[in-house]
C-alpha cells in the first residue's frame, strides 16, 4: 500500500534526497562548527588568562622594584642622613619622612634601629614591622597586607611599603581581572568580590598552579586561576585571579544560534528548491547526462541539442550548451593563463611546493630549488621530509607544515648550517600540481630572524645602559634644586661630584655606542700619528680618576718614564684606556687598586691593566671581546658600556696594528693587555 501512495517516482525520490541530504549536511556541519567554536572560545580564554596572569606578575615585579628604588633613594638624600647623624628630630624627621612618602606615592615609610622604631610616616604604617626577622616581600601586620622593601644600613634600616590590597586595585586597573588573596589557604580580602559562597571559597583556596576554574559570579562567568608567584608560594600566600568571560561566552551564544538559524534556513530552502526543479523531470535528464558524460571526457566541440516540451529542461539544456561554449572559451584561458602562472611561479624568490596526500611533492618552483640546491626532476614525487631535514630532536618538516591559510617558521638543516624557512600553508594550488592537496610557499627568513634578533638587543642593552647614570643624575640635579640653600659646601661638592662622575659615565657610554656603531657599518677608520704615550696615560687617569676616588681605588702608575712615541690614534687609545680603567674599577673591591704598567717588547710598547677583582670566570672567556657581553651582575653600579666597552677595546687596538689580550693573575685579579707599535724614533 506504501508503494501505491508513494510510488517510486524520480521526482519524490529527488525531493526526499535532497531533504535528507540537506539535513545530513547541516548536521555534519553543524556539530563540528559548534565543537569548534567552544573549542576556539576555551582557547581564547585560557589564552587570555595566561597573558592577563603574565602581565600581573610584570606589574607585581615592577611594583617591588619602584619600593626598592624608592628605599634606596632616601637612603641616599644627605638630609635624612643629617637627621640621623645629628639629634633626632622626631617631629622634623617624621616631617619628612610624611613629604617623601606623599611625593613617591607609597603607603607607609619606617625607620627601623634593630627591632625599635625611629620614625614612621603614613597612617597605617604599624610599628610592630620593625620586629619582623624578615620585614621584606609580602608581609600581613594588624590584619593589613603590606608589600615591603627592607634596605639594612650601619644603624636604621629603611622599610618602604604600600599597601597590597592597593596595589591589587591599580592591577585590576590596568589589567581587568579581580583578585583575591589567600595565606595558608585562608582568604586575606573575602569581601573584594562579592557573589562567591563559602564552597566556592574553598575550591578557589585549595586551586593548584596551571589549573583554571570556571566560576559564575552574580551571573557572569569569569574564569580563576592561581597567579605563579614564587614569592607567595615561599611565604604561603596564594594570588587568586578572576578574568571576566562573560562577553566570550556571550559571544559563543550568539555564533551557535547564528549557525543554528543559517542551517535550518539552508535546509528549508533546498527543500523548496528540490520541489521545484524536480517537477515534470523526466526522459530528457537522460540525455543531458549523455551529454553531460561527453563534456567529461573532454568533448568540447560537439553542439548539445536536447529538446523537450517542459520548459524547465528546455533552458536547462539552452543552459548546458551555453555553458559547454563558456566552458570551452574558459578552458582556453585557463590554458593561457596556466602558462603564464608557471612562468610567474619561476620567476619569483619565494619557493612555491604542493603536497599529495602522502606529503609527497608533486610541483616545485625554480625558487625553491634555489633554497634546497636541488633540481626540479630530483623534487617530484618523493617525499618532503628527504629534502627538508629537521635538527635532531625536532619533529619531521611534514608535522611542523602550519594548518590551510596559515603561517609558522620552521628551522631545517643544509649543508653548511642551519636554515630558518617562512613556511605559509594555501589551498590554491598551480595547474601543475596534479593531484595536490595544498601548497606551500617557502622563504628563507634567516638573515631577517637574525637582524631582528640583534636589532632586540642592541635596543635592550641602550635601554639598560642609559637607566642608571641617568637615574643618578636626575637625583642628584633633584637634591640640588630642592636643596641647594640648605646644603653646605662639602655636600654641594658631594652632589657635584656625583653629576661629575654620571656625565663621565655617560659620555663613556655614548663614546662607545659610537664606536660600536660605525664598527659596524664599516666606517671604523683610525687616525695613527706620533704621540707620547704619557700624554695618552695622563688623560685617560684624569677622566676615570673621579669614579675611581668615589669607590675609593687606587690607581697606581708606572714609575719609570712613559715618554715614548708611540704610532697611535690619541683619542681612541684614551678611550680604550679609559675603557680597561672602567672594566677594572668595576671588579675592584672597595679600597682596592688598580695597577698600570708600560714596558718596551719588540716593536711594540706592551700596556698592562691589572685588579683585584675575582678575575674572568673561564665560561664567559671565550665571548669577553664580544658585543653585549659582560660579567657585570650588579644591576646597582653604574656600567660604562655593558656588552661594548671590550669589544671597542679590540677594534681600536686592532686597527693600529696592536693586540689585546687577558689573564688571570695567580695572586688574584684579572689582567688585561694591548700593544701599541712604537715610532722609527723610538727605535733608534
Amino acid at each position: 500500500m506504501f508503494t501505491k501512495l508513494f510510488p517510486k517516482q524520480f521526482a519524490f525520490q529527488l525531493i526526499l534526497f535532497f531533504i535528507l541530504f540537506s539535513l545530513g549536511t547541516a548536521l555534519a556541519i553543524g556539530i563540528p562548527a559548534t565543537v569548534l567554536i567552544n573549542q576556539q572560545t576555551g582557547n581564547q580564554t585560557l589564552a587570555l588568562a595566561y597573558q592577563t596572569n603574565q602581565t600581573t606578575i610584570a606589574l607585581f615585579e615592577n611594583h617591588l622594584t619602584r619600593l626598592q628604588n624608592q628605599a634606596y633613594l632616601l637612603s641616599e638624600r644627605p638630609t635624612l642622613n643629617e637627621f640621623l647623624s645629628e639629634d633626632i628630630d622626631q617631629q622634623g624627621l617624621n616631617d619628612y619622612l610624611a613629604v617623601f612618602r606623599q611625593n613617591s606615592g607609597v603607603d607607609g615609610i619606617i625607620l627601623c634601629s634593630g627591632d625599635t622604631p625611629v620614625a614612621l610616616a603614613g597612617d597605617q604604617a604599624s610599628p610592630e614591622i620593625c620586629s619582623l626577622s624578615q620585614p621584606d616581600g609580602l608581609i600581613v601586620v594588624e590584619g593589613n597586607a603590606w608589600l615591603l622593601s627592607n634596605l639594612p644600613g650601619d644603624s636604621v634600616s629603611i622599610i618602604v611599603g604600600q599597601l597590597f590590597s592597593r596595589t591589587l586595585e591599580e592591577f585590576r586597573i590596568q589589567t581587568g581581572m579581580q583578585y583575591m588573596l589567600f595565606q595558608n589557604n585562608d582568604p586575606l580580602f573575602p569581601g573584594i568580590i562579592e557573589g562567591i559562597d563559602a564552597a566556592e571559597l574553598e575550591t578557589l583556596s585549595n586551586l593548584e598552579p596551571d589549573q583554571f576554574l570556571a566560576l559564575d559570579i552574580s551571573g557572569q562567568s569569569h574564569l580563576a586561576s592561581v597567579i605563579p608567584l614564587t614569592e607567595f608560594r615561599e611565604q604561603g600566600f596564594k594570588l587568586i585571579g578572576l578574568l571576566d568571560t562573560e562577553a566570550l561566552s556571550i559571544l559563543n551564544r550568539q555564533f551557535r544560534n547564528i549557525i543554528l538559524i543559517t542551517l535550518i534556513l539552508v535546509s528549508l530552502v533546498g527543500a523548496l528548491i528540490a520541489v521545484l526543479i524536480s517537477r515534470r523531470i523526466s526522459k530528457p535528464l537522460n540525455q543531458l547526462a549523455a551529454s553531460a558524460i561527453d563534456l567529461r571526457g573532454g568533448d568540447l566541440s560537439s553542439p548539445i541539442a536536447v529538446r523537450s516540451q517542459i520548459w524547465e529542461i528546455d533552458q536547462l539544456s539552452k543552459a548546458v550548451e551555453d555553458s559547454r561554449i563558456s566552458l570551452k572559451h574558459s578552458l582556453d584561458q585557463l590554458r593561457m593563463e596556466r602558462d603564464w602562472i608557471e612562468n610567474l611561479l619561476n620567476a619569483i624568490i619565494e619557493g612555491v611546493v604542493t603536497l599529495d596526500e602522502k606529503n609527497q611533492v608533486t610541483f616545485a618552483s625554480h625558487g625553491l630549488e634555489s633554497i634546497l640546491g636541488v633540481t626540479f626532476d630530483n623534487l617530484i614525487g618523493y617525499p618532503i621530509d628527504q629534502f627538508f631535514i629537521t635538527p635532531p630532536g625536532e619533529e619531521p618538516f611534514s608535522r611542523q607544515i602550519p594548518k590551510m591559510n596559515q603561517k609558522s617558521k620552521i628551522t631545517i638543516q643544509s649543508k653548511e648550517s642551519e636554515m630558518l624557512l617562512s613556511v605559509s600553508s594555501s589551498s590554491f594550488l598551480p595547474p601543475e600540481a596534479g593531484n595536490a592537496t595544498r601548497a606551500l610557499l617557502i622563504r628563507d627568513v634567516t638573515d631577517e630572524e637574525r637582524i631582528h634578533r640583534l636589532m632586540g638587543e642592541f635596543m635592550a642593552n641602550i635601554t639598560h645602559e642609559f637607566r642608571t647614570p641617568l637615574a643618578a643624575l636626575s637625583a642628584s640635579v633633584e637634591l640640588l634644586m630642592d636643596q641647594l640653600p640648605d646644603l653646605s659646601l662639602p655636600e654641594t661638592r658631594e652632589l657635584l661630584e656625583a653629576l661629575d662622575i654620571g656625565v663621565t659615565n655617560l659620555q663613556a657610554l655614548i663614546d662607545n655606542l659610537i664606536e660600536a656603531a660605525s664598527i659596524e657599518s664599516g666606517r671604523f677608520k683610525v687616525n695613527t700619528q706620533t704621540v707620547e704615550f704619557n700624554t695618552i696615560l695622563t688623560d685617560a687617569v684624569n677622566t676615570i680618576k673621579p669614579i675611581a676616588e668615589k669607590r675609593e681605588i687606587n690607581i697606581i702608575t708606572p714609575r719609570q718614564k712613559t715618554s715614548i712615541p708611540v704610532n697611535a690614534d690619541s683619542r681612541r687609545t684614551c678611550q680604550v684606556l679609559v675603557n680597561l680603567l672602567s672594566n677594572a674599577i668595576k671588579h675592584s673591591p672597595a679600597h682596592g687598586s688598580i695597577t698600570i704598567t708600560a714596558s718596551i717588547v719588540g716593536k711594540k710598547m706592551l700596556v698592562e691593566v691589572a685588579d683585584e677583582g675575582p678575575g674572568v670566570e673561564l665560561d664567559q672567556q671565550p665571548y669577553l671581546f664580544n658585543r653585549y657581553t659582560s660579567s657585570v651582575k650588579d644591576e646597582n653600579f653604574s656600567q660604562l658600556g655593558l656588552g661594548l666597552g671590550l669589544s671597542v677595546v679590540k677594534a681600536i687596538v686592532e686597527a693600529q696594528n696592536g693586540e689585546v689580550g687577558f689573564k688571570n693573575r695567580q695572586t688574584g685579579g684579572a689582567l688585561f693587555w694591548f700593544t701599541l707599535p712604537l715610532t722609527e724614533r723610538s727605535l733608534e
